[in-house]
C-alpha cells in the first residue's frame, strides 16, 4: 500500500508516525509540507496533482496532519478589491489556504483515501455543529448550549449542578465555568461560547481508527501531594463503549479521531471528537504504542503485533522543568522572608 503524509511543518508526532509506518511496511512514507512557508512546487490540472514532483493522486492513502479547517473564511476587507493586485498578507494567506483546500478535495474526488476527509475536518472548526450532528445521530451528549446572551447562559447554569465551557471554534479544553469566566466571556459583542453540564465523573480519552479503539485512557488533573504532579494517564477498559465510540467517529465521516467522553450507565457521554488528534504530550510508552497501532490500521494490517500495555502504572505527562529546581527555588524565596 502506498501511503503519504500531508503535514503542516511536520513535528514530533509526524516524524514518529512516519517512522512506525516505514518500520512496519518496509517502504518509504514521504512527507509533504503543506505550510505556506514550505516553498513547494505544485501542479493541479485535469491530469492529476503533482507536489514537488510526486503524483499525489497515485497514492492509495494520504494522512493529513495539522491542517486546520477554517470554513467559512474571513471575508475580504473590500468587496470591490482586486485580489490580483491587493497583496496584503491575509489575502495571500487565504489564497494559499483556498488552494490547499482545493487540492485536498480534488484528491478525494480522484479516489485517494484521505485520513481524514475535508468534510470531516470541518467539525474541528465548529464544535456546536459537531454536537448537533452527534445529537441528531442518537448519541448520548451532555446538556449543552452555545450562546453569548447572559440571561440565557445564567438560566442554563442555574439548572445544572456543574458547568464546563470552551470556545465554539478550534482546539480547546473544556474548563470549569465559574463566575469570572461567565462575566468575561458572555457578551453580545463577543463570539458565543459553548457550555455543557458535567456530572463530576472523570473524563476519558479514546483514540479511534477505522473500526477499532486503539487506546483508551483515564487522565487525572495536576495535583500536589508530597510534591507537585503533572497530568497523569493510565489505561482504562473500553470494551463496553467501544462500538458506540467507533460509530460516533464514523458519523462524522472520519477514519482517525480522539473522543473525549465520560461513561454513564454503560454508554459514552461524548463531549468532543478531535478529527486531528494531538498526542505528542502522552508519556513515551503510550505514544509508542499508539503510533504502532495507528500505523497498523493505516496499513490495514488485521492483527496487531504491538506488545499490550495492560494495566500499566500511572505515567506522568512530560514537563520541561526539573521539579527539584522549582522546589529549591520556592524554598529559597520562602526563607528570604522568614524572621530570624
Amino acid at each position: 500500500m502506498k501511503i503519504g503524509v500531508l503535514a503542516q511543518s511536520g513535528g514530533k508526532e509526524c516524524a514518529e508516525l512516519v517512522s512506525s509506518i516505514e518500520k512496519i511496511s518496509g517502504f518509504a512514507c514521504p512527507v509533504f509540507d503543506i505550510s505556506d512557508s514550505a516553498g513547494a512546487t505544485v501542479q493541479l490540472d485535469q491530469a492529476g496533482v503533482v507536489w514537488n514532483g510526486f503524483q499525489l493522486d497515485e497514492f492509495d492513502k494520504l494522512v493529513i496532519l495539522g491542517f486546520d479547517c477554517q470554513d467559512p473564511l474571513i471575508p475580504r476587507a473590500a468587496v470591490s478589491a482586486d485580489w490580483s493586485i491587493w497583496q496584503i498578507d491575509y489575502v495571500v494567506d487565504q489564497q494559499y489556504y483556498s488552494f490547499i483546500s482545493s487540492v485536498l478535495r480534488d484528491l478525494e474526488r480522484r479516489g485517494v483515501r484521505m485520513v481524514n476527509t475535508w468534510d470531516s475536518l470541518k467539525y474541528n472548526f465548529s464544535k456546536a455543529l459537531l454536537l448537533s450532528r452527534l445529537q441528531e445521530s442518537g448519541f448520548l451528549l451532555p446538556q449543552w448550549l452555545c450562546s453569548n446572551e447572559m440571561s440565557v447562559v445564567e438560566k442554563f447554569c442555574a439548572d445544572e449542578k456543574q458547568v464546563v465551557w470552551r470556545p465554539n471554534s478550534g482546539r480547546a479544553a473544556w474548563q470549569l465555568f465559574l463566575d469570572k469566566q461567565r462575566l468575561y466571556c458572555v457578551d453580545p459583542s463577543k463570539a458565543p461560547v459553548l457550555v455543557a453540564s458535567h456530572p463530576g465523573l472523570q473524563l476519558q480519552r479514546a483514540f479511534v481508527c477505522g473500526r477499532e479503539v486503539l487506546l483508551a485512557l483515564h487522565c487525572s488533573s495536576p495535583y500536589a501531594a508530597d510534591f507537585e504532579y503533572m497530568e497523569q494517564v493510565w489505561c482504562c477498559e473500553s470494551n463496553v463503549v467501544a462500538a458506540e465510540l467507533v460509530a460516533a467517529v464514523a458519523s462524522t465521516g472520519a477514519t482517525w479521531a480522539q473522543v473525549l467522553y465520560t461513561e454513564i450507565d454503560g454508554r459514552p457521554c461524548i463531549y468532543d471528537i478531535d478529527l486531528d488528534p494531538k498526542y505528542g504530550w502522552l508519556p513515551i510508552e503510550f505514544r509508542n504504542y499508539l503510533n504502532h497501532r495507528l500505523a497498523e490500521q493505516l496499513l490495514e494490517i488485521p492483527v496487531t503485533t504491538a506488545a499490550p500495555l495492560g494495566n500499566t502504572a500511572r505515567a506522568e505527562r512530560d514537563s520541561l522543568f526539573v521539579r527539584r529546581m522549582l522546589v529549591t527555588l520556592h524554598e529559597l524565596e520562602a526563607n528570604k522572608y522568614a524572621t530570624s
